[in-house]
């Protein structure tokens, strides 16, 4: 067993479970290969939510028979009949694979090393952990969901050199270039949802669908907005498109109880979703909010509001991952994306971990995540 062979297919299942970002949720990524005599006689990947497997369909797309080869994947295969598709060990083990390398173990309590333990007691030698850090990064979003019940949250952000997201009166197309808003398009569609607050939808009265270019493969992420839904208007585009019934309004119980009948009723016939969330402070309880959009099995959210809603996500901590454009345009006056008035010291600033820096098309993006899980090395 050389550990450089191991390396480089589970780089294979890497790229073959990144065909499907977006598009599997809430499951994970899974690429699967099967080598035989350092040939890779067949590869499979999970396409989508509902469909089989990747390592039956690497067996099933194999060449030449696969008894006595070895498959490798990147998650540890399923075991488990609590779900749309049969397990995965089963498979393997009438197959007469004699040799499983597997990147991560699946968190899932369903799962949970039991595959691997099932692998052993037919006689399949596994070998685990083979580039564990790359695996956890790529299904960072499921690992997330899978472990706490609440949606990976990624903010994205994009400002001036002088920190402004939008002018004094709400301006802000375009702050980024089109490169830039393209990136923004693909993470909509590696997402289940968007997330803005009523300031961005009064100012810019979104679709928040998938556009510029980025094949959607027919999906449309959730749209959600955070706000007062009794002082919210009807004539949005994303209460009146045809993607309506993808649009969930999250509100306090006051807001909804002063909301006039009829607004809810053209909200229940638009399939529009209200769904009241406690307050905190003079905030959302995003802990609250989190857990009710993964009941809903919503396992990840890009957020992209303003600056009432990042504040919340910030001092609350219950963001994942924080992504900053910074754009070479000055405008000298206008909003910044976090508000704190009670924080008067440096000493009391927020440290963030950048854990990647980019230039692109001109900008520079910094990337952070919450807690400092991932730091830049230098």
């Amino acid at each position: 067993m050389d550990i450089k062979i191991d390396e480089q297919y589970i780089r294979r299942c890497f790229a073959l479970a990144k065909k499907a970002t977006g598009m599997t949720s809430p499951n994970p990524l899974v690429g699967s290969v099967i080598v035989q005599d350092n040939i890779i006689i067949g590869e499979g990947y999970h396409q989508r939510y509902g469909e089989p497997h990747a390592e039956p369909n690497a067996i099933n797309n194999a060449v030449e028979p696969v008894e006595g080869a070895t498959l490798y994947c990147n998650l540890e295969p399923c075991c488990h009949t609590n779900k749309q598709t049969p397990p995965c060990v089963n498979k393997i083990i009438e197959s007469k694979i004699k040799r499983v390398v597997i990147s991560n173990l699946d968190p899932n309590p369903y799962v949970a090393g039991n595959g691997v333990k099932k692998l052993r007691e037919a006689g399949i030698a596994v070998s685990v952990g083979v580039l564990e850090e790359e695996g956890r990064e790529l299904n960072e979003v499921f690992f997330k969901y899978i472990t706490t019940q609440k949606p990976f949250v990624h903010i994205k952000l994009a400002q001036t050199l002088d920190g402004k997201i939008a002018t004094d009166s709400g301006d802000s197309k375009w702050i980024s270039s089109e490169l830039a808003r393209e990136r923004v398009h693909q993470w909509r569609k590696k997402y289940d949802a968007v997330l803005i607050g009523r300031n961005t939808l009064e100012n810019d009265d979104p679709t928040l669908n998938i556009r510029m270019g980025v094949d959607a493969e027919g999906k449309h992420p959730f749209r959600i907005i955070l706000c007062s839904v009794d002082k919210l208007s009807t004539e949005f585009k994303v209460f009146n498109d045809s993607a309506s019934a993808k649009t969930i309004i999250l509100t306090s119980a006051n807001s909804l109880d002063k909301c006039s009948e009829e607004k809810i009723e053209f909200f229940e016939n638009k399939g529009v979703r209200i769904i009241t969330v406690e307050k905190k402070e003079d905030s959302f309880d995003l802990n609250d909010l989190l857990l009710k959009l993964g009941a809903l099995k919503i396992s990840s959210i890009l957020v992209e509001g303003g600056q009432s809603v990042i504040t919340a996500f910030i001092d609350q901590v219950e963001y994942d991952k924080l992504s900053l454009f910074i754009c070479p345009k000055i405008i000298g006056n206008g909003i910044s994306y976090y508000k704190n008035d009670k924080k008067q010291k440096m000493s009391e600033a927020i440290q963030l971990n950048i854990s990647e820096i980019e230039n692109f098309d001109g900008q520079i993006i910094y990337h952070t995540y919450s807690g400092g899980q991932k730091c830049l090395q230098g």
